[in-house]
């Protein structure tokens, strides 16, 4: 069955039978990113999901389907990467061809995915499973089309891509080691939500944000947004500086709460600085904790000084607003810390997520 419930701007799907096939469809036609656009376009994005998650299940299941989306107005660039650990493709290049299907179906296939996407790759290890990647860019109404921030993400679909072909060469900087997964489920009822998350990679290092803007539903959203592309023209490791400059931006509005964190690999260390219903958890020998101040972006600022703790390889932290409960998340986190961020940020929200709020996690690992 599906892990995810809910399609938000970035979707990690488990493809293991056709109902999950079903659902992974119905979830891309209604996904966010996809709002705006024309009927023909929606149409061939599921077509790509439905062949992928179908080899899926036909040849290597259980393994998954990942969507991400790049967005400018009246443009958004869909990233489409389907993974799986199964026997592996014996002949790509025969594989590859027209009206192939060594399952005696008469699908698309994967040259039909090919034909349809913009780019496509394929990377198959015999015994180690296969990877496919597609993207595909479609033209959206300005009018209706919800902007949302997913550019800045590590784990984006292509660089797992080259991860997959590279296996586990990548080690040039100590950043790549840095693995980011997040997921933001909007309050029941509503498309959109109020809490987002935000990973931008700097020179020194990693700037982490949460925010839960006041309210829910579309109004909520822009709130949240208009501080995340703020933030992005402004981001820097000066956390004090960039919650003042964000108080500023966020005058008159109907304001929101904030948690900044900033990830130091030279200095292994990791400093915070939240205002409102934001927390941090950073899973080292401490368990520590960062606290945020009681004030709201906008409309009372507190004066605070950062926190810092240490952040070594191995840790892992998680950012999360109060629509996640705090009391459970210790317990739950510790659990699932083996898995990969993305899937831990999942279940966290579908396990924690309270059903009267808007609910968000980041999570940051520095893998060994």
């Amino acid at each position: 069955m599906l892990q995810d419930n809910v399609c938000s701007t970035n979707c990690r799907l488990f493809i293991n039978e056709q109902i999950d096939l079903n659902i992974a469809i119905t979830h891309t036609l209604n996904w966010q990113p996809l709002t705006g656009a024309n009927a023909v376009d929606k149409s061939l994005i599921a077509t790509i999901i439905s062949e992928l998650a179908s080899n899926i299940i036909k040849y290597a299941n259980p393994g998954y389907i990942e969507l991400r989306s790049y967005e400018w107005p009246g443009t958004v660039e869909i990233e489409v990467l389907a993974t799986d650990t199964g026997p592996g493709i014996d002949n790509v290049e025969q594989a590859m061809q027209e009206n192939f299907s060594s399952s005696g179906t008469l699908g698309l296939g994967l040259s039909g995915v090919k034909r349809i996407a913009d780019a496509f790759e394929i990377h198959s290890n015999l015994g180690h499973g296969t990877c496919v990647f597609a993207r595909k860019n479609i033209k959206v109404d300005t009018k209706i089309q919800v902007l949302s921030s997913t550019k800045a993400f590590y784990s984006s679909t292509s660089e797992r891509l080259v991860e997959f072909r590279n296996a586990n060469s990548i080690k040039a900087s100590p950043l790549i080691n840095f693995e980011i997964g997040n997921r933001t489920r909007a309050y029941p009822g509503y498309r959109v939500s109020g809490d987002q998350v935000l990973a931008i990679p700097l020179e020194q290092g990693y700037l982490l944000s949460i925010v839960d803007a006041t309210g829910h539903g579309p109004e909520a959203n822009k709130m949240a947004l208009l501080l995340l592309n703020g933030l992005k023209k402004i981001a820097s490791s000066n956390l004090s500086n960039l919650m003042i400059k964000l108080d500023q931006l966020a005058k008159g509005t109907i304001g929101a709460a904030m948690g900044l964190a900033f990830f130091d690999p030279t200095k292994q260390m990791v400093t915070y600085a939240g205002i409102g219903n934001t927390n941090l958890i950073v899973f080292n020998d401490k368990k520590w904790r960062g606290v945020s101040r009681d004030g709201i972006l906008g409309q009372r600022l507190p004066s605070y000084t950062e926190q810092s703790t240490h952040f070594n390889p191995g840790d892992m932290a998680i950012m999360f607003t109060d629509g996640l409960s705090e009391s459970l998340i210790k317990k739950e986190a510790l659990k699932l810390r083996f898995l990969d961020a993305n899937t831990i940020a999942y279940r966290l929200v579908d396990l924690l997520g309270k059903t009267h709020d808007d609910a968000s996690c980041i999570v940051i690992k520095w893998n060994k």
